[in-house]
């Protein structure tokens, strides 16, 4: 059988100030007409059908249409919530569409569940987990996939914030659950609930192997701060295929059969990566042979820099129609740029001025250096100074110390 893999559609997105709902327009009736004509059973959305948990009415109609028009074909479809999407939006028939062949899933309701599907060369079990934020992890959540440690006192830092009192804050708490805990447990039930001769596993998640990082691109959200969000490939060892969804650029992670589509589309300037959809040939054993299929329409994105004398007296021909980033070094103002450079080049968007004698890269990273090694009690002292003009005052330090550590106890 023959499955398509997309995910990130991120219906309802904007690229800077222009709205992409006729380019994801053509992708879906591209997407559509390529899943007929390659033969096509399955299609899975591995997440992130929308940009935002409430999505515009026009963004609803289009995945509508989408999922109408893959049914009337005959193909059966498989959607999960992303971190962008609103899990109880996504999944609010869960189940009523299973008989449609349309099966949609979000947030913890039925993770671990296993669908066991029937087509001409044999069944093929899928497993779909949507995007599990352990921070709405159920209460009642089986024993072992909850732990639980001493509450941390609430520490000052380094960067000016007055010491407090906190030996009243601190208490024993559940500690929360990693997004690989989750994953995992939810993976390991449908294990046991058995998987056939071939399995598809279906996630949205932030996943590596052997330690090292996949490409990340600047349009993706982070799913949680300190690592918490990684999931190491290793959960999904036995599975014939799996189908990723969140990273934006199109990857396999420690395997072949382990990957990422990526985006249909461009979403920032770091994403020129070819955009692509992947073809899968399951055998009725479980092989998988993977092909990439690259997407025709959409934009291109390109990052072009010099002074606004130079970048218009020599035209670049190719990025005509591409959405365009401008670096302009000047060593001064320059006045109505993105004005001027519209007239060479129709569709930037966004313009910055970097004079060539200025060293961005040495500020910039000592200060993501020094937010990084920010206690949340000091980020939130700087913050409220930096709005404020002024710093906390003792009271109110202790007021948040206490919001936070309630925080931490959830």
């Amino acid at each position: 059988m023959r499955l398509l893999h997309t995910s990130d559609w991120h219906l309802g997105r904007s690229f800077g100030p222009v709205p992409l709902h006729d380019d994801q327009c053509a992708f879906v009736d591209w997407f559509v007409a390529t899943a007929v004509q390659q033969g096509v059973e399955l299609v899975v959305i591995a997440g992130d059908v929308y940009d935002r948990a409430v999505p515009p009415t026009r963004s609803i109609e289009l995945l509508r249409s989408a999922l109408v028009r893959l049914h009337d074909a005959g193909i059966s479809v498989v959607v999960i919530a992303g971190n962008h999407d609103g899990p109880e939006r996504v999944a609010a028939y869960d189940g009523l569409l299973d008989a449609s062949g349309v099966y949609v899933r979000g947030g913890y309701d039925r993770a671990g569940e296993v669908l066991q599907l029937q087509f001409a060369d044999g069944p093929l079990s899928i497993v779909a987990v949507p995007y599990l934020d352990p921070v709405l992890q159920p209460i009642d959540a089986p024993e072992g996939e909850r732990a639980t440690e001493p509450a941390a006192p609430v520490e000052a830092g380094s960067a000016g914030v007055p010491l407090v009192d906190d030996s009243d804050l601190v208490a024993p708490r559940v500690r929360r659950s990693t997004h690989h805990e989750v994953l995992q447990a939810a993976l390991e039930r449908a294990r046991t609930r058995g998987l056939g001769a071939r399995s598809v596993a279906v996630a949205h998640a932030f996943v590596t192997a052997a330690g090292r990082a996949p490409a990340e691109s600047e349009s993706e959200r982070q799913l949680t701060v300190g690592g918490h969000g990684q999931v190491d490939a290793g959960v999904f060892q036995g599975f014939s295929y799996t189908a990723l969804g969140h990273l934006h650029t199109p990857q396999s992670i420690g395997s072949p059969t382990i990957r990422y589509s990526g985006t249909p589309l461009a979403y920032s300037f770091s994403e020129v990566t070819p955009k692509q959809v992947v073809l899968v040939e399951l055998g009725a054993d479980g092989a998988a042979d993977v092909t990439p299929l690259p997407v025709p329409v959409g934009r291109r994105v390109a990052t072009i820099e010099g002074t606004l004398e130079q970048l218009l007296a020599s035209p670049r021909p190719q990025h005509v129609d591409d959405f365009v980033r401008a670096v302009l070094t000047d060593p001064g103002p320059v006045i109505d740029a993105k004005v001027q450079l519209q007239r060479v080049y129709p569709w930037v968007v966004e313009v910055q001025l970097r004079p060539a004698d200025r060293d961005d890269a040495v500020t910039d990273a000592a200060s993501a250096q020094h937010r990084n090694r920010l206690q949340p009690i000091e980020a939130a002292a700087a913050y409220w100074a930096d709005v404020h003009r002024r710093p906390l005052s003792p009271a109110e330090h202790l007021l948040l110390a206490m919001g936070l550590q309630q925080v931490r106890q959830q």
